[in-house]
Parts: structure tokens; sequence; C-alpha cells
């Protein structure tokens, strides 16, 4: 059995996060000695990751802020009893001087590093920040010797190329592509440069390939282990959410990040339309920087007793078990693993025509409209919410996407890429 490491920046919620942990998880199932290797400690999945993987934070500063307050609450001590001995004896005096000693420090502390670091600096702290996670993934290669590491996302591809760099006994290092990307001179480096590339669809094997110009022969398919047992288990829980028990009109999905890539803003306009001849609420769930400007668009509709944004759940399952229709409105993906999750839920789904990942998942052009096109959508959206689902149909097309398939893919390619460095080493 070999010894893996998968290496991704932190555990936020996110698609190529619970993609992460479900490959832990099985290649766990099938004995290998697996390691979750972080840059920093965020985990909203702390309860599903296996007990036989072990996981390192490669973290110096787990929790800086926390850090930061304690030491302005040290200072703040020091100061109190230092006023209480001399001036400040009096309650009322010391209660208006508590304001300054408190925010002082952090005040100045702040300021400091806004002289220090100001924004025209923001890459030279980018590159800081990439070469020391580098130096420290290169320094858990050399102390736990992993014979493959699997790297995800950006960070992380690109603290692996560095390590590889620096490191004398370093593992197999393989990015995982888990979106498009344009052509970048740091993009080519680090996916030519590794011992293979695992791209989560056609569309990102195509875009790696035509795109970033990386070798065919380095590029190898391995769709991400997005249908797995658990998601039965977890639809069958209520939702948190009142529109789902108040027998009111049937509600509209959708599910992801609020940034700009999932495109919710065609998604409400497109619901707009929907509404304005039949009853019918949309909720979005995620959390992210553009949730003032969503708010602004739907009070600029007037769709505010029908539209919700209530935040990240834990477990959107439930709520694509009792959706009337969902809907993936992003202008890229790399596979769309919600799309596959609302389908493994029973629920109908329809989709943007993005360059990777929907017309492969729902393999009916009947289901796509051109990306940014809000018209368009809407007029599929309602074509599906007039057509009676066929559950089992929309579990087959999920099934594809297994957790046992992907497994698989990823033991065939540990297996290939262990037997090349072999063969090298005798060379």
């Amino acid at each position: 059995m070999a010894y893996i490491c998968w290496v991704i920046a932190e555990l936020r919620g996110g698609g190529a996060e619970r993609s992460v942990i479900r490959s832990v998880n099985g290649l766990c199932e099938r004995g290998h000695s697996v390691d979750l290797v972080l840059f920093q400690p965020t985990n909203d999945y702390s309860d599903g990751i296996s007990e036989r993987a072990s996981v390192f934070v490669l973290s110096r500063r787990p929790d800086r802020w926390s850090r930061i307050r304690r030491r302005a609450s040290n200072l703040f001590r020091k100061q109190k009893k230092r006023y209480r001995e001399s001036r400040f004896s009096d309650s009322t005096h010391w209660s208006t001087a508590r304001l300054s000693l408190v925010r002082l420090p952090c005040l100045l502390y702040r300021l400091a590093r806004m002289h220090r670091w100001p924004l025209r600096d923001l890459a030279r702290r980018q590159r800081r920040a990439a070469f020391i996670r580098a130096l420290r993934l290169g320094r858990y290669f050399e102390e736990r010797k992993p014979d493959v590491a699997f790297t995800n996302l950006v960070a992380a591809n690109k603290a692996g190329f560095f390590a590889a760099g620096m490191t004398r006994d370093c593992p197999e290092i393989i990015p995982i592509a888990h979106n498009t990307v344009e052509k970048r001179e740091t993009d080519h480096c680090v996916f030519s440069a590794a011992s293979g590339v695992v791209a989560v669809s056609r569309g990102v094997s195509e875009n790696l390939a035509t795109v970033v110009g990386v070798q065919a022969d380095k590029i190898t398919m391995i769709y991400n282990p997005v249908c797995s047992p658990d998601i039965r288990i977890l639809a069958e829980n209520e939702p948190d959410h009142p529109w789902f028990s108040d027998d009111g009109p049937p509600v509209i999905l959708g599910v992801g990040r609020l940034v700009s890539q999932k495109d919710f803003s065609t998604l409400i306009e497109a619901f707009r339309h929907v509404r304005a001849n039949r009853p019918y609420r949309l909720v979005i769930l995620g959390d992210g920087p553009l949730r003032s400007t969503l708010e602004a668009r739907i009070a600029k509709f007037g769709l505010g007793d029908c539209v919700s944004l209530p935040g990240w759940v834990a477990n959107p399952f439930a709520f694509m078990a009792r959706a009337a229709l969902f809907v993936l409105s992003s202008r890229h993906e790399g596979l769309g693993n919600v799309l596959v999750e609302a389908l493994a839920c029973g629920c109908p789904a329809v989709s943007t025509d993005c360059p990777a990942g929907p017309a492969e998942i729902l393999g009916d052009p009947t289901l796509l409209a051109p990306v940014g096109d809000a018209e368009a959508l809407a007029r599929i959206m309602r074509r599906a919410l007039d057509e009676p689902a066929d559950k089992a149909a929309l579990r087959a097309k999920a099934a594809r996407f297994s957790v046992e398939r992907s497994i698989d893919g990823y033991e065939t390619l540990i297996a290939d890429v262990l037997v090349g460095r072999t063969n090298r080493r005798r060379e």
C-alpha cells in the first residue's frame, strides 16, 4: 500500500474541499496510509474526516488574531496595574482611561501593518506567503517521506511546485486541476513540471492541453468523488428553513459561494422572469463577498419576500431533496459537484453551458443555457419545472461520479506513477 498525502490550503465550505475529504476517506478505506496537509486550520468539515487519516497543519500562526488580542489584553492588564498604583486609583477615572488603553495597542498594530505592507505590495506579500508555504511543505516531505502528494487549488499547487525544487527526497507531485485556467506562465510551470496532472473533467483536460500547454500523456482525467452513500442519508434530514415546511410555493435552489464565478446575479434575474407568471421561491445557499451586491439586486427587483440567502449550511442535501429545481448559473466550472449532488438527491437540474462540467453531467443540451443569458436560463427553468422528473434516471446520471470509481482511478494512477519512479531510479 502507498503512503499518500493530500495538500490543500484550508477546508472552507466548497466543492474542491469536499472532494478532497471524500478522496482521503476513500483511500483510507482501501488500506492506504493517508495524510491530509493544510496551511491553515480552517475546517468546515471536521466531522467528515476519517479517523484513519493524519491531519497536519503547516502553520506557525494558526490563530493570529487571537494572539493579537491576547497581547493587547496583557498590555491592558499591565497598564491597569500601573495606573491603579499611581493616579488612576478612582474607578471613574479608570473607566475613562480604559477606552484608550484597550484600543490604542490594536490601532497602533494595524497602522504598523499598513505602513509596512501597503496595498501596492500585495503581490510581494503573496510571493512571500507562497515561499513560506513551500518551505513548510518541503520540511514536511523530508520528515514524513510520502510516496505521492496530490496538491489542490492554486496555493497548494504552487507550494508543491516550489517545495519539489527545495527538497532532496521529494515525493511524486501531482497537482489536481479543479477548474479551467487561462494561459499564465506560473500555471504552465506548475503543471508541466509535475509527474502527472489530474483533470476533474474532459473539459478541464482539454483546457490543460490546449490552453496551458501540458503534454497530453501527462494528463489523467478522474471525475471528482461526488456521489457517496452519505448523501442519501443526509438528504433524509429536515432542512433548516421555513419555506420547506410551510406548504407554500415550490422552491428553486442554488448552491455555491457568493462570488462572480457562480453568477448568482443572472440566476436572480432569471428567477424574476420565472416568477412573473408562476408562484415560486428561490433559496441560494452559500456565503461570500458579493452578499451585499446580491441583496441589493434582490431589493431592486422587489423579490425580498420570495428570495432567501440563508448562508452556508453543512447539509445542503436536505434542501436538494425537497427543491423543485436546482440551477447552476456559473460562468465557468471544473466539474460542478453541486450539480451531481442535486441529481443524487433526485432533484431535477439545469445549468449554464460552462466550458467544462455541466454538459458532461447532464448529457442533454436542452437543459443548458448560454452563460450570462438570464432569459435563456429562465426558459429552460420553466421547461424543467413543467416536466415531471424521473428520480431514478437522475440518480443514475449521478452514479457515474461515484466515490468508488474515482478512488479506482486514483489507485491506478498511483500505481503507474510509483512504477515509473522505480524505473527511473534503476536507470
